[in-house]
């Protein structure tokens, strides 16, 4: 008896002591100014705000994008979290809830729920490379309608860092698999490219654009903008 006690505590003192999410925790957060020419919607101003909290096993982070013109608005709102899949270094499974508008697209609130499983094709110091697929959920105008619709998504990244610069490309792909009722399918490419010039640890200068490709008349946002980058000592 007196050994399964002591079995039972030594079990429980290291399951307690040791919580693997934790693990290397790091709190980051960041936040960009600037401006941000469209060819549909002129020349406006550009805000993006981001939250970011990692560890040796788990990815979260809370994104606002916006790009803001005399006439239209872009603007999204987004969770995600990643985790990895089982005991596998390389596969991690992922969820995103995300609420954008989009007025040059005539989106103008639309609710977006993705997950499945992505893996790191290189994953170093310098940068890293990823592959996603998975199933996409949204409702483009949820306050009022409760038409859904389902997507086959894939999706890969690509960011590399060299001393004082970094870039980043990102593209999204949504393949509409429910039936289409409207004159248009909802299919869409969304990318991202980012150049960033670090002048110091945690101040730097972005440049890139973005590009919702939905229909012929959709044209990519170029942007400028001044990076702030800091850290947050947090232990939740």
């Amino acid at each position: 008896m007196k050994q399964y006690l002591l079995l039972f505590i030594v079990t429980t003192s290291f399951s307690y002591s040791h919580d693997l999410d934790k693990e290397n925790l790091d709190w980051r957060q960041y936040y960009r100014l600037g401006s941000v020419y469209s060819e549909s919607s002129d020349i406006g101003h550009s805000w993006y705000a981001r939250l970011k909290r990692t560890t040796s096993f788990t990815f979260r982070d809370v994104r606002f994008f916006g790009h803001f013109y005399k006439s239209d608005s872009e603007i999204r709102l987004r969770h995600k979290y990643s985790r990895r899949f089982l005991s596998i270094n390389n596969i991690y499974s992922y969820s995103t809830l995300l609420y954008e508008r989009n007025t040059s697209l005539n989106v103008d609130l639309r609710y977006h729920l993705n997950q499945g499983l992505g893996y790191l094709l290189r994953s170093e110091n310098n940068g890293n490379m990823t592959v996603e697929l998975g199933v996409a959920f949204d409702n483009s105008d949820y306050l009022n309608a409760e038409q859904k619709t389902t997507y086959l998504r894939g999706a890969c990244s690509i960011d590399h860092r060299l001393k004082s610069f970094s870039g980043k490309f990102e593209v999204d792909y949504f393949y509409q698999i429910s039936e289409i009722e409207l004159r248009s399918s909802l299919s869409r490419f969304q990318i991202v490219s980012e150049f960033e010039w670090l002048i110091t640890k945690s101040f730097g200068i972005i440049s890139g654009f973005t590009w919702d490709i939905q229909d012929e008349n959709s044209s990519p946002s170029t942007f400028l903008t001044i990076s702030i980058t800091r850290p947050i000592d947090w232990n939740f």
